[in-house]
C-alpha cells in the first residue's frame, strides 16, 4: 500500500509539474498595441459623439431658430420704419405744398392788408404803454415798490414780513389787472 501510495504520489507530482508548465505557458499575456489603440480610439470617438456632438447639434438648431426669428423681427422693424418714413415724407410734402400756396398768396396787397389789420393792436399797445408809464410816473409806482422792499427788509418779525409781502403783491396784481382792463377797453373801442 505504501508502494502504491508512493507511486500515486509520484504520478500526482509529475502531473502537477506538467499542469504547472501548461498554466505558466498560457498565463503569459501579450498586448497588440495597435489593436488596443484602435479599439480605444473607436470607443473615445463614440463617447465624444454621444457626449459632445449631440449638444452641439442641439445648439446649432437653436441658433438656426434664433436666426430665423431675428430675420423676421428685423423685417418687421424695417417695414415699421419704412412706414414711418413714408408718413413723414408725405407730411413734409404737404407742408411744402402749403408753403408754396402761401408764397403765391403773399403779395404787396396781402402785406398791406396785414399791416392794416394789426394797426389797431399797435395803436392800443402804444396808448396803453403811454398811459401805464404816465400813470406810474404820477403815482410813483417805482418809489412805492422801493419803499415796500425797504420796509420788508427792515421788518424783524416773520408775520410783519408776510403782511408787507402780501400787501405789495396784492397792489402789483391790482395794478396789472387795471392795465389789462384799460387795454381791453381801448382795443374794443379801436376795433
Amino acid at each position: 500500500m505504501m508502494k502504491q501510495l508512493s507511486n500515486d504520489l509520484t504520478k500526482t507530482t509529475s502531473a502537477l509539474g506538467e499542469l504547472t508548465a501548461q498554466v505558466k505557458a498560457k498565463s503569459h499575456v501579450s498586448l497588440n498595441a495597435e489593436k488596443v489603440a484602435e479599439v480605444m480610439s473607436r470607443r473615445v470617438t463614440q463617447h465624444f459623439e454621444h457626449a459632445v456632438q449631440e449638444p452641439v447639434d442641439g445648439l446649432r438648431s437653436d441658433l438656426q431658430g434664433f436666426r430665423e426669428e431675428m430675420s423676421t423681427l428685423g423685417a418687421e422693424r424695417l417695414s415699421e420704419v419704412h412706414r414711418t418714413v413714408e408718413k413723414s415724407l408725405s407730411e413734409l410734402n404737404e407742408a411744402r405744398r402749403n408753403i408754396e400756396a402761401i408764397e403765391r398768396r403773399v403779395t404787396f396787397v396781402g402785406i398791406s392788408r396785414l399791416a392794416l389789420a394789426v394797426l389797431p393792436l399797435f395803436a392800443s399797445l402804444l396808448l396803453v404803454g403811454s398811459l401805464v408809464w404816465g400813470f406810474g410816473s404820477m403815482v410813483g409806482i417805482g418809489p412805492l415798490f422801493g419803499w415796500a422792499w425797504a420796509s420788508f427788509t427792515a421788518a424783524s418779525l416773520w408775520w410783519q414780513k408776510m403782511l408787507i409781502a402780501a400787501a405789495t403783491l396784492s397792489a402789483a396784481v391790482l395794478f396789472v389787472w387795471a392795465v389789462l382792463r384799460v387795454s381791453r377797453w381801448v382795443y374794443e373801442e379801436l376795433r
